[in-house]
């Protein structure tokens, strides 16, 4: 096991990308113990051949065709009626819009590179510090993997062996809450700063922007109903995603034309090849850890220090926050859920509840280095240094993490819907 990671460690530090380090690291290992190198292909192939997974490509179509409608755009002026007259208005729309579009897209890269383009301009040219603007919309889009639909929640499903349509629903409360964290120290710095006012208060406006964004509010209506009436299952629901945001584009606003299609669905396959080759080169990674019997080792030590849950589940949070900010997200859930089911087991810790924990720890590593993707892409965009990013964004990596523990220690923020729904 030892071998496994630390070629794994050596791979990731020497920047080889993330599935072919865990593809690498698996191959030396079973190389290593003398088995036959056909397993890792076997692995590979096993890794992918699962009909969950259908639901990637299809949450994935559903997200690229609303974003070339012009959805985004319409959220954007929705939430700019809605909030845009308080103190830092610009700055409270931007995470508002994340709101919006984590139940569009269910993509935190797609949601940081559409409000970075739109929001970071426009709150410069109002007065805002350029860092403040970036590392703000870095944290919101972190909303994405949590409020439904979320491909990462779709992966952990798969891997636990719970239901999808039950983490769908658990993850709304807790990206609310989460927004309501980030509205917060929003508010007390624009007081500080003194950031001004958006436009005033228009109900006309609020009215006239709230009929051309209702087509793309429906879009997590329909997904939440169609889980609590048993009528689709993730896949099918996905499959429903897509058809309806093809409807939207090329019918009820007219923005997507059949002539789009060939490069909305290559822009789908790139997204959805490297997504499933993290899932398929994870595969044999987790198989060696398994054998090698990582599960039962770690369950020994955990329980070797406590087998209080409360405290097991913060060193799993310490834990995941270490792991994602070294390791691609889906890697890491692949990776580890196979080895922390005996510990959750044991303990009883609702698979629900855990479920949220991860994601929500593993994406507040997408901020922080050496890996963060939301930092670089957000960083890259803006073309603001990584110092002035860092610093700016320590607030809200602060909060964050508050916001975690509470999450952690409250666990009916997590289970309260799933309960009433069942």
């Amino acid at each position: 096991m030892l071998l496994t990671l630390g070629a794994l460690a050596v791979l990731l530090m020497i920047g080889v990308p993330t599935a072919y380090a865990l593809a690498g690291s698996a191959l030396l290992a079973i190389w290593w113990d003398g088995i036959p190198l056909t397993v890792a292909a076997q692995r590979i192939a096993a890794g992918v051949q699962s009909f969950p997974l259908l639901a990637i490509p299809l949450f994935i179509l559903a997200g690229t065709l609303m974003n070339a409608s012009g959805i985004s755009e319409r959220l954007f002026d929705l939430t700019r009626a809605l909030v845009g007259h308080i103190r830092g208005g610009l700055a409270q729309v931007n995470v508002l819009a994340n709101v919006f579009m984590a139940g569009v897209s269910g993509s935190s890269l797609a949601d940081a590179a559409a409000t970075t383009r739109v929001f970071v301009p426009q709150m410069v040219k109002n007065g805002y510090d350029k860092a403040f603007s970036v590392a703000l919309t870095a944290a919101a889009a972190t909303l994405a993997p949590i409020i439904p639909p979320s491909i990462l929640l779709v992966v952990y499903g798969w891997q636990a062996n719970v239901s999808i349509g039950s983490l769908f629903i658990a993850g709304i409360l807790p990206g609310l809450f989460i927004a309501a964290c980030l509205f917060g120290v929003v508010a007390v710095i624009a007081r500080v700063k003194g950031y001004a006012r958006g436009e005033p208060f228009s109900g006309a406006r609020l009215k006239a922007s709230f009929r051309q964004a209702i087509w793309a509010l429906l879009m997590p209506v329909i997904i939440v109903v169609g889980f609590r009436l048993g009528v689709f299952t993730a896949t099918e629901v996905a499959a429903v995603a897509a058809g309806y945001a093809f409807v939207v584009g090329v019918f009820v606003y007219g923005t997507v034309r059949f002539a789009d299609l060939p490069s909305i669905l290559a822009q789908t396959a790139r997204d959805t090849a490297s997504i499933l080759i993290i899932v398929a080169t994870s595969a044999p990674f987790a198989w060696v850890l398994s054998i090698n019997q990582a599960p039962q080792q770690l369950l020994q030590l955990i329980t070797g220090i406590s087998e209080n849950p409360w405290a097991v589940l913060l060193m799993l949070n310490v834990l995941l926050l270490f792991i994602g900010m070294f390791m691609e997200t889906i890697a890491v859930i692949i990776i580890l859920i196979p080895v922390l089911m005996p510990l959750l087991t044991t303990l009883q810790i609702d698979l629900v509840h855990f479920g949220i924990l991860m994601i929500v720890n593993l994406v507040i590593g997408q901020i922080t280095p050496p890996l963060g993707v939301l930092m670089y892409v957000t960083c890259a965009i803006s073309r603001t240094s990584l110092g002035r990013f860092l610093v700016a964004v320590a607030p809200f990596l602060g909060v964050l993490i508050v916001a975690l523990l509470v999450i952690t220690y409250v666990p009916a923020i997590s289970l309260l819907l799933p309960g009433l729904i069942r």
